[in-house]
């Protein structure tokens, strides 16, 4: 089990996909807030006493408390991630208060303008009245969307957060709202497959297999708060081969249309399977990571997983407490790093994709693949797959070479070719229709992969394999 409170609650997760690759964007837009070039916030109107402040930090950021017209506290997460807790006042002029990273305990002050019809424009600033950052948003209906950006815009990040009621508390968790499911339906009698797996800020990913077509599609797209979701299915050589929308509750059934190529489908899905993700962050001053990834019915499977994430993040911890960074306005949230998994195939047999592990303080993102046999809850290493004797690792690196020039950008980009060329091919997936050996996820190009059909290598796999089932 890991050392840290992992939630029950991918993906890569981990799914992360990807994604964005670390827990904050760069070049947000510009606009620098402040308090001074702001006209006052329409009076509230008079009260028949005075407000009651129950903070009294919040009391102390006001010269004159007995002017505060309201306080409204807030939770959250930064970037759908770091959890943070927000309390505000106003006193008619100005808007004064903290928010606070709640594992590190870490507070910044807020003060700024804020209109509840028009939105607000807070200034960040650490405890030694350096200026940090900016929040620019909105609140309506008692939420509060945000963008933050540290002190020279170089950075940015999103912020949602609930308002409390007056004595209200609530459990916040970056696993919150993160999913993966997946559905089966029939389609030109034939079986069809569908999983999604939700991520950080609405983001779906996950695949389509549809028998009929003989083709798996690669699924990226977004759902909303309501539900209602849009969808790219993207064919290997990554076309759009069609749009999928509809409306979906995690853990029920949806209807899927399909849009391409002048064709218009609908697929009833049936829930087959749904769990909830599993999630880790930290942040604090200077430093942030976070790492999202499956949480199966399987125990062998979330031992193996909960380890990746053990070793990431102690590796992380590690790296940073060798650095470290001072705590000055131009290293605010300057040390970064994310994980991630994808999920490639999901069957009553199999589990597997890939886990990636990026950070501010390496260029090169590094990851591991997973084959999971949902029978024994352990991996599916070539030792299971193929008969004694045959090289598997050479026999994939010649294939590559010979399929590699293939693919789209070898023979336009000098820069892809090169890196394709060095890096290879090192990690491998089972999917219905092959074994996919596959790059680490590029931050330009995400990854590649080349799909091997089962039957160029069912002579050299044993027998008693644990994908036999899929090998024609």
């Amino acid at each position: 089990m890991l050392a840290f409170n992992l939630r029950n609650g991918i993906a890569v997760l981990l799914c992360a996909l990807p994604l964005v690759f670390f827990a904050q964007k760069t070049n947000p837009p510009a606009g620098k807030p402040t308090a001074a070039n702001k006209p006052a916030a329409p009076a509230l109107p008079p009260a028949t006493a005075p407000y009651a402040v129950r903070d009294t930090a919040i009391a102390k950021l006001f010269d004159k408390p007995s002017d505060i017209q309201w306080v409204k506290i807030f939770k959250g997460r930064l970037d759908d991630a770091s959890v943070v807790d927000i309390a505000l006042g106003f006193d008619g002029q100005s808007c004064r208060g903290y928010m606070a990273y709640a594992k590190s305990r870490i507070r910044f002050r807020l003060e700024g303008y804020f209109d509840t019809l028009s939105g607000f424009q807070l200034e960040e600033r650490d405890l030694a009245r350096g200026l940090t950052g900016y929040l620019t948003g909105t609140y309506r209906n008692r939420r509060l969307t945000a963008e933050w950006t540290n002190f020279d815009r170089t950075l940015g990040s999103r912020i949602e957060a609930e308002e409390l009621g007056p004595g209200q508390s609530i459990t916040v968790n970056c696993s919150d709202n993160k999913w993966s499911s997946r559905y089966i339906t029939r389609y030109n009698n034939a079986r069809c497959d569908m999983v999604l797996v939700r991520s950080h800020n609405g983001a779906l990913d996950g695949f389509l297999w549809v028998e009929a077509d003989n083709k798996t599609y690669r699924l990226k797209g977004d759902i909303v708060h309501d539900g209602n979701y849009e969808i790219e299915a993207l064919l290997p050589n990554g076309k759009v081969a069609g749009l999928l929308q509809g409306n979906l509750k995690p853990g029920q059934n949806t209807d899927c249309n399909w849009i391409g190529s002048g064709e218009k489908r609908t697929f009833k899905f049936t829930l087959k399977e749904h769990f909830l993700s599993g999630c880790y962050e930290y942040a604090d001053y200077a430093t942030s990571y976070d790492a999202l990834y499956p949480r199966t019915p399987c125990s062998g499977c979330n031992t193996w997983l909960d380890q990746q994430v053990t070793n990431w993040v102690n590796r992380c911890k590690t790296t940073l407490t060798e650095k470290k960074a001072a705590l000055t306005p131009a290293n605010r949230s300057a040390q970064r790093a994310s994980a991630w998994a994808e999920v490639a195939c999901w069957t009553e047999n199999i589990f597997s994709g890939y886990f990636s592990f990026s950070e501010t303080w390496d260029p090169r993102i590094d990851g591991v693949s997973y084959n999971f046999d949902l029978r024994t809850g352990k991996p599916i290493t070539f030792n299971e797959l193929f008969n004694k004797g045959f090289d598997a690792k050479d026999w994939l690196a010649d294939y590559a070479k010979r399929e590699s020039p293939k693919l789209p950008a070898f023979a336009i980009d000098p820069q892809y070719r090169e890196w394709l060329t060095k890096e290879g091919f090192p990690l491998f997936t089972l999917r219905r229709d092959g074994l996919e050996i596959s790059t680490l996820f590029h931050p330009s190009y995400g990854r590649q992969a080349l799909l091997v059909p089962y039957g160029n290598l069912k002579p050299y796999m044993r027998k008693d394999n644990p994908v036999a089932d899929l090998v024609k």
